[in-house]
């Protein structure tokens, strides 16, 4: 796992008061499918995708613009609007905030922003490196600044501050993206633990996999495909981590939750798409076509 020293560009209207955060829940998956549209490789286009999370919350993304995902707590947060300048990320303060249970208030008489959570408060001028964080003075690598109405905040003070972890992974989001993970969350899963619930599960899975006739259907083709998921669920193993999830190889790509248990494939591809499908998807070990996408369909 890659972390950056990361900066979080806060976004906010002057003149929203202050409010309770924390909205964005159960939005762990996506689906990313070619749009037939927007794409035209034959006349020099580029292939372009649109991704509909769990929410139903759709962006159109292209494989040739950089376009960094956001998940907190392991939810993604759709349209984050993150950029990447000069090595840093930025990202809307008020949407991180919220989502790690804080809040957020402007003072505009001092042009100061006051961000603050359960016993925790982080005061930030405008221009100046020198802020408040829990009471204590701490000089900021990035001084905050006011651009129309628009506050950039550093991201890991913050996160920091708010008890957050930050990972900063490139590869496991369509068309080799970054995906900018922050966790607040209590840890339960060990990475040995995660290797032992994806075998386990994908045992199970491949026990109702077996099944089906469809493509269990004894010939040699069937045969050597099953064969090959099996080796690969015997070969489960640590291929990465974000701050919120195991990420392990296997028949597909598998996501352990850190905290909750919760499994995920992760399939498709991870350098550029084509005509099929990617996304995340939770692992169902009683659907009876849960191995049929990559080696039976394509």
């Amino acid at each position: 796992m890659r972390k950056l020293t990361i900066l979080l560009i806060v976004v906010f209207s002057l003149l929203m008061p202050l409010t309770t955060f924390g909205q964005t829940q159960n939005n762990y998956w996506y689906q990313c499918t070619i749009d037939p549209n927007l794409t035209d490789v034959e006349n020099g286009k580029h292939w372009v995708q649109t991704i509909t999370y769990q929410n139903g919350a759709t962006t159109t993304i292209n494989e040739r613009d950089t376009f960094p995902f956001l998940m907190i707590n392991n939810n993604f947060i759709p349209n984050a609007d993150i950029a990447i300048k000069s090595g840093y990320s930025l990202v809307p303060i008020r949407l991180v905030t919220e989502e790690l249970g804080g809040r957020v208030n402007w003072d505009a008489m001092n042009n100061t922003v006051v961000i603050e959570s359960t016993g925790k408060k982080i005061v930030l001028k405008a221009g100046d490196r020198n802020a408040v964080i829990n009471g204590k003075p701490v000089v900021l690598p990035f001084a905050p600044q006011l651009v129309d109405n628009r506050v950039y905040v550093p991201s890991r003070t913050v996160a920091e501050a708010f008890g957050a972890d930050i990972s900063f992974t490139v590869g496991i989001m369509p068309f080799t993206n970054p995906l900018l993970s922050m966790d607040t969350r209590e840890k339960n899963v060990t990475k040995e633990k995660a290797i032992q619930l994806a075998s386990n599960a994908m045992i199970q899975a491949f026990a109702t996999f077996l099944k089906n006739g469809k493509y269990a259907d004894g010939s040699y083709t069937s045969n050597k495909t099953l064969a090959e998921i099996k080796q690969r669920i015997n070969s489960i193993s640590y291929q990465d981590e974000t701050t919120g999830y195991w990420i392990l190889s296997g028949p597909y790509e598998i996501l352990v939750d850190k905290s909750i248990e919760a499994l995920f494939f992760k399939y498709g591809t991870k350098a550029v798409s084509g005509s099929y499908m990617e996304g995340i998807t939770p692992v169902d070990v009683n659907d009876m076509d849960v191995f049929a996408r990559g080696y039976f369909l394509g």
